[in-house]
């Protein structure tokens, strides 16, 4: 789990970043485009006042053209521009007047002092060369303004300025000929001071709209964050928490309908999941309680022979049992011990497990033979579970000590083992016999086997022994049994049991366990 500051500290930095990163990419976008869009409408108006300023001089300009005084002319756009030079953004520091040949009547520059001289002819070219500009203007009669800036050295030794040319044709009054053409070559570098003056103190409004709106957005998004997302998720931080230490009574209050109040609403869900899966767990372990308590605390010790039992289920409940059961045959009092297997495991099965467990007590509480008893006991189970597909297989085994004899009833179990250490032989207690819950009708019969030994070993198991498997699928087999079985033979009963679940645990490995797991075991002593 995060903790709190930490996890608050890392949205709040995050969304700060990248609030900021979205500001400054706004602000340089906004400058760089505001930049621009000032050079375009700087040079716009100063295209717009030379030509006011031309067209303003043009019934003089003409006077003069025609009279042929072009220094006059020069000597006019002087004076008029020291009358008017502080309501325009630029400065005229040249002027061209060239007749509808091309020929340059006259060519002026400005100095630093501010005084108009000639320089001499503006361009080493032919006589008759017209510029393209010039013939522009003479080709169209409408005055011209070129917004390419060019660069210009007025004084050797001294920077560049930067200028660009306004052409405007001088008509002739009566019949619009054209007399020529003047060219003023205009300094854009006072332009370009106040561009930059508007510039800099846009770009500081900006910055300070940018500070200001950047630092509301970010108090703005904060405020959502944490009402939204920070608090929400907190708050499942801290449910997760409580959950994890054992309070399953957490319920989160989802508000909104976003993802997060999904996630919420999901997480309430999962709570109850839980309380429901903890009340069934402890339904289980109850259940477990009973159904272990239902089957033998300790085993009998009749004389002459060692008994030991257990069950060991895959689930908190099972379907194996086993017990032992003191019955009348003919007067006389015997000793039962049986084994059974409820098909499938869980719940379902230690039911079918509990009631076959009554109806065996009950029934063994009544004079009558093993064969008697099981198929009484078949046929009140199967008018029980005939209709949900439930069965049990069941061994039923009495030792007869006055004359050395086994007899036993087999009902569709796997058959008893019965191991003679004097000849290392094994046998199979077997018989007829089909399980219980399938046909109520059936009629069980008796087997029977004398001549026991002293030493002999008898072991009556459910399937989940030899039929366990190991990470690799291997099976245990009865092999395995066998041999542990022989290996074991010289030890007490419970002894030989232990050997067997012990060696069922090493070769499972860490293979999840698939099905339950019961063994009786019966050692003949010396006194029987």
């Amino acid at each position: 789990m995060i903790r709190k500051a930490q996890f608050i500290n890392n949205v709040a930095f995050q969304a700060a970043m990248i609030i900021i990163s979205l500001s400054l990419a706004s602000l340089v976008l906004s400058i760089i485009l505001y930049r621009q869009s000032m050079r375009e409408i700087a040079l716009k108006e100063v295209e717009n006042k030379a030509i006011i300023f031309l067209s303003a001089m043009e019934s003089s300009v003409r006077r003069l053209v025609m009279e042929k005084n072009t220094k006059s002319i020069i000597e006019l756009i002087h004076k008029r521009v020291e009358v008017i030079g502080e309501n325009m953004d630029f400065a005229i520091v040249g002027v061209i007047v060239r007749d509808t040949n091309g020929t340059v009547l006259e060519h002026k520059i400005l100095d630093p002092d501010g005084l108009i001289y000639s320089p001499g002819k503006p361009e080493h070219r032919p006589k008759n060369f017209i510029p393209k500009d010039v013939q522009e203007v003479i080709e169209s009669g409408d005055p011209l303004v070129e917004r390419q800036i060019k660069k210009l050295r007025m004084v050797e030794g001294q920077p560049e300025i930067r200028v660009i040319d306004a052409l405007y044709p001088i008509m002739r009054r009566q019949n619009g000929e054209l007399l020529a053409v003047i060219k003023l070559i205009i300094s854009v570098e006072r332009t370009f001071e106040l561009i930059r003056a508007e510039y800099k103190r846009f770009t500081m409004k900006v910055i300070l709209g940018l500070t200001v709106v950047t630092s509301l957005l970010i108090f703005g998004i904060l405020l959502f964050l944490r009402q939204r997302i920070i608090v929400p998720v907190l708050s499942i931080n801290y449910g997760a928490k409580e959950v994890a230490s054992g309070d399953l009574t957490v319920r989160l209050k989802p508000t909104g309908s976003n993802e997060i109040s999904d996630l919420m609403h999901s997480f309430n869900e999962m709570v109850g999941g839980l309380r429901h899966r903890d009340q069934l767990r402890q339904s289980l372990a109850i259940a477990k309680e009973v159904q272990q308590n239902l089957l033998p605390a300790k085993a009998p010790e009749p004389e002459g022979v060692q008994i030991a039992g257990r069950s060991v289920y895959c689930d908190e409940t099972g379907g194996d049992y086993y017990d032992f059961v003191e019955y009348d045959e003919g007067g006389s009092e015997r000793l039962g011990i049986v084994i059974g297997d409820v098909s499938g495991h869980g719940i379902s099965s230690a039911l079918v497990m509990a009631t076959a467990r009554a109806f065996l007590r009950q029934r063994t509480a009544l004079p009558g033979t093993a064969a008697e008893i099981i198929t009484d006991v078949n046929r009140q189970l199967t008018r029980d579970v005939a209709e949900s597909g439930n069965f049990m297989s069941i061994f039923y085994l009495t030792i007869n000590k006055k004359n050395r004899s086994l007899k036993w009833v087999r009902a569709g179990h796997d058959p008893a083992i019965l191991y003679d250490p004097a000849t290392d032989s094994f046998t199979e207690l077997k018989g007829p016999g089909i399980v219980l819950g399938v046909n109520e009708h059936f009629e069980f019969v008796e087997n029977m086997r004398d001549g026991l030994n002293d030493g002999q070993i008898i072991l009556l198991g459910t399937d989940g022994i030899w039929e366990a498997r190991n990470p690799q699928g291997e099976m245990f087999g009865k092999e395995a049994l066998y041999a542990i079985l022989r290996n074991n033979s010289d030890q007490a009963a419970d002894t030989i049991l232990e050997s067997v679940i012990g060696g069922l645990t090493d070769f499972r490995q860490e293979a999840e366990v698939e099905d339950d797991v019961t063994l009786v075991v019966l050692k003949l002593t010396s006194s029987f």
